[in-house]
């Protein structure tokens, strides 16, 4: 039955696919999705994560205490061309969306053919996490991108086995590394399909090879250099990230929090898509190819070790978004094997229709139609700022605060934006594990006057605080507040040191 399924869609295939016409959809989609997401990025503000690394590009490094530097450097790119603007920050976003599209068309292609690579791309045109990451610039952007590019040039190099391609699929999985550290699964990943083979296996001996892990470790060495300098801050940050600094236990509702974050993240039809696809081919020998092989090996490292590290912590939903990259591919391939059965076509139709719809859904201003309340409502974060810039420019002129304390790094990071003319810290105290703890931190002056603000709902004072400033008067609080729903409340404080008896003794 399945060799006749095979023959079949073969045979389809091959009397319907049209390059020419494939490329032309599946480029106009991408370009499409390109000038749709350049006018949307600037109808809403920075979320968190985009104004913390808008700071680190303020302070150039070799990397960072969480994270490499390449979302950085891409965002002071843009900052060059663009100035301190919402369009600066995405801007490098954008043009990886852009780059990643066209990779996985040809990526896809290569691997199979043009109607898969079409169809690949329609599904992540269609992925809720792909779509809003055309537009947020964080680590997942160039990560993904340097991802694909990694796995493209990989297959040059098998294919040609000239040194110049080893060493570029080198180069472009450091960067990739400098931008997120998941993509050091990519090492593994190749290793893995050039193990699976017998043919291919010399080469993990190879001249070749060798070029490509010494230039994999060349690119990376930002990353190693800035660490070894800082006390290998980043291994415990990742460390206490995962939960891994204690006992691991396994909590079951911690695997199914993981498994629901997949779900709305990728949409319910791509995420359980791809995990049957993928027992499809390890059920199958009809299904089974050195393409789908290559594409289980870039997603079971990466996707299996996450899914182990939340039995004892769910892991997030976009940090398995390299692996599912290739499973969408994979995923493409199989629907275009078996489009000729009609249950497949309706499944493949009904389940687009859903993933986009998801899609549009995050692309509203926010989601009250569902009865959401505006403090729960995600798609309300990153809107509202404009209220807020309006009531610290009311603060600054009543009691001109030499600077201003947040009470943690992203809120810091969100009102250094908004008052570029002021410094914005967070207490000395509440710094670790955050790049704050590696710049400058706020002078305690005599007679100096700083303003805390703090969303923290307990409205308690960091103990820091209470000694370093020496006077401290509660002014109440005001709501960030977006088209009249009131989106989060910041309480504030008025900090001022005066001098001690023991000073004036001095």
């Amino acid at each position: 039955m399945l060799k006749e399924i095979t023959k079949a869609t073969e045979s389809n295939s091959l009397s319907l696919d049209n390059r020419a016409f494939h490329r032309s959809v599946a480029f106009g989609v991408i370009a499409a999705g390109f000038f749709f997401h350049l006018w949307f990025s600037t109808t809403f503000w920075l979320i968190p994560d985009e104004a913390y690394y808008w700071l680190w590009s303020k302070h150039p490094s070799l990397s960072y205490a969480t994270k490499g530097p390449v979302v950085a450097w891409c965002i002071a790119v843009g900052s060059f061309f663009f100035g301190n603007s919402i369009l600066a920050i995405r801007f490098m976003a954008l043009l990886f969306s852009i780059g990643t599209g066209v990779l996985i068309y040809f990526l896809a292609e290569k691997l199979f053919d043009s109607r898969t690579a079409l169809l690949s791309v329609l599904f992540a045109a269609s992925c809720p996490i792909f779509s809003i990451g055309s537009v947020l610039m964080t680590i997942d952007s160039p990560s993904l991108f340097f991802w694909l590019l990694s796995a493209f040039l990989f297959l040059q190099a098998l294919g040609q086995d000239k040194r110049k391609y080893w060493i570029f699929t080198g180069m472009s999985l450091g960067v990739g590394f400098l931008a997120k550290y998941v993509n050091a699964f990519e090492l593994l990943c190749f290793s893995l399909y050039l193990l699976f083979y017998p043919d291919k296996r010399r080469l993990l001996l190879s001249q070749n090879y060798a070029y490509f892990l010494l230039f994999s470790f060349l690119f990376s060495l930002p990353v190693w250099i800035w660490n070894a300098n800082h006390g290998w801050v980043t291994v415990h940050h990742l460390l206490h990230r995962g939960d891994l600094t204690s006992s691991f236990v396994i909590e079951p509702t911690e695997l199914i929090k993981f498994l629901q974050e997949q779900l709305l993240s990728y949409s319910p039809f791509l995420f359980l898509g791809i995990i049957c696809s993928i027992i499809l081919v390890l059920w199958s020998a009809s299904f089974r190819s050195s393409q789908t092989l290559f594409l289980l090996t870039l997603f079971l490292p990466a996707f299996l070790f996450y899914t182990f590290l939340s039995l004892h912590k769910a892991a997030k939903g976009n940090w398995t978004v390299t692996a599912v990259s290739s499973g969408m591919i994979l995923l493409a391939y199989i629907m275009v094997r078996l489009f000729h059965l009609p249950h497949i076509k309706v499944l493949l139709v009904s389940g687009l229709a859903v993933s986009f719809l998801q899609t549009a859904l995050l692309h509203r201003e926010d989601l009250s139609f569902l009865g959401i309340k505006p403090e729960k409502d995600p798609l309300l974060r990153p809107r509202g700022w404009q209220s807020v810039a309006i009531k610290l420019n009311e603060i600054q002129k009543k009691f001109h605060p030499e600077y201003f304390i947040a009470n943690d790094y992203a809120l810091a990071s969100e009102l250094q934006f908004l008052i570029q003319s002021s410094k914005v810290f967070i207490p000395t105290c509440l710094q670790e594990q955050t790049q704050f703890a590696f710049w400058e931190s706020y002078p305690i002056l005599h007679n100096a006057k700083a303003i805390y603000i703090s969303n923290d709902q307990s409205r308690l004072l960091p103990e820091c605080l209470k000694k370093e400033f020496s006077k401290i008067e509660h002014f109440g609080g005001f709501w960030r507040e977006y088209k009249g729903k009131k989106i989060e409340y910041y309480s504030i404080w008025l900090l001022s040191s005066r001098p001690t008896a023991s000073r004036l003794e001095n």
